[in-house]
């Protein structure tokens, strides 16, 4: 559940209308392969392109490694994995 709402806050993030969908499964956990409970979905079609680009770039940077660093407008400490501040929103490609 934890990485369908971060995929999701990324699409919205980038303007994107989306939604998780089978949140309430939950209680399948176990019974269900979690791949088959969770998906994220985008409310047009047109926006694939564009919601691919991103969720590959979120999925690209779960994998990255090294030190915190300081969020260039509010001097919060950020692990490399985050696209974006969570105490100001400021991008991490602004920093």
């Amino acid at each position: 559940m934890l990485d369908a709402q971060m995929v999701l806050d990324e699409l919205l993030a980038a303007g994107l209308k989306a939604r998780i969908s089978g949140a309430h499964l939950s209680g399948a956990v176990g019974e269900l392969p979690p791949s088959e409970l969770l998906s994220v979905w985008i409310e047009s079609e047109h926006h694939y392109d564009r919601a691919r680009q991103i969720v590959d770039a979120f999925e690209a940077t779960q994998q990255m490694k090294g030190a915190d660093k300081p969020c260039h407008r509010c001097r919060e400490m950020l692990a490399p994995q985050f696209g974006q501040c969570w105490n100001c929103g400021a991008s991490q490609e602004e920093r």
